[in-house]
């Protein structure tokens, strides 16, 4: 199934570069089965800060952040059954974009059929006084089907808390908190605090950055119940449909 949007076509030819999509798998950290896979967007010639810091730049987000979803959702007839595709969006297209007759109305209709499969993650970035916006993103895919996820989530304080209240379907802590945190007290303290604030508002914990088998145990032990990271995948162009966990 092909999907064509051509949301921005007159913008295309100022993106300095094609955007190609790579895809991480987000695992069950007790079964290793895969919950869904988060799509990365990439270039061969600048890194992913770099685009997006142009595109904010010249004042082509909006445009350059549905080139990337377009590039993503091409996979969605590859998922197996039960997985979920995990879209990126920048906090200022979900204010000015996601809204009735608004071009994330067009591509929530442009794939509709596989509603219960996406999950929109809500990139880093979002201001305190962005609130109302974003929650009136938020109430507008939900009551087409989607979930949403808070992504990059590094410290616990009233706009955490506040996003949190949101009740996302996902709360992923940030990389920064999960490597290393075997031996961190520092971060094993936040991150705490942060999986009883998942708790409390019904939402499932995703540890990002799972590298090393002492951080997998210990946010295992904690009750995190999904982790994405190199311990079980890099990210890769083609799905990784299945995984096998370590024999030792």
């Amino acid at each position: 199934m092909e999907f064509n949007f051509n949301f921005f076509k007159k913008h295309r030819a100022e993106f300095k570069s094609a955007v190609y999509t790579v895809y991480q798998p987000i695992v069950d950290i007790a079964t290793w089965d895969i919950l869904g896979h988060e799509a990365l967007a990439r270039s061969e010639t600048e890194t992913p800060v770099e685009m997006f810091r142009r595109s904010y730049e010249k004042g082509l987000v909006i445009p350059f952040d549905f080139h990337c979803l377009e590039a993503a959702v091409k996979i969605l007839p590859k998922l197996q059954d039960e997985q979920c595709l995990f879209l990126n969006v920048e906090p200022l297209t979900l204010e000015q974009a996601f809204s009735k007759g608004k071009e994330g109305d067009v591509f929530l209709e442009g794939v509709k059929k596989y509603s219960d499969k996406i999950v929109f993650e809500l990139t880093e970035g979002v201001k305190k006084s962005d609130f109302d916006f974003i929650r009136r993103g938020v109430d507008f895919i939900r009551a087409l089907g989607y979930r949403f996820a808070l992504d990059d989530i590094a410290e616990i304080g009233s706009k955490t808390s506040q996003l949190a209240s949101l009740r996302p379907d996902f709360f992923k802590i940030d990389i920064q908190l999960v490597r290393g945190i075997a031996s961190n007290h520092t971060n094993q303290q936040i991150v705490r605090e942060m999986v009883h604030l998942g708790r409390v508002n019904g939402s499932e914990m995703v540890a990002e950055g799972v590298e090393q088998k002492a951080d997998l145990d210990f946010i295992r032990n904690m009750g995190i119940r999904y982790g994405q990271g190199y311990y079980f995948a890099k990210p890769s162009k083609e799905l990784i449909l299945s995984l096998e966990p370590p024999t030792f």
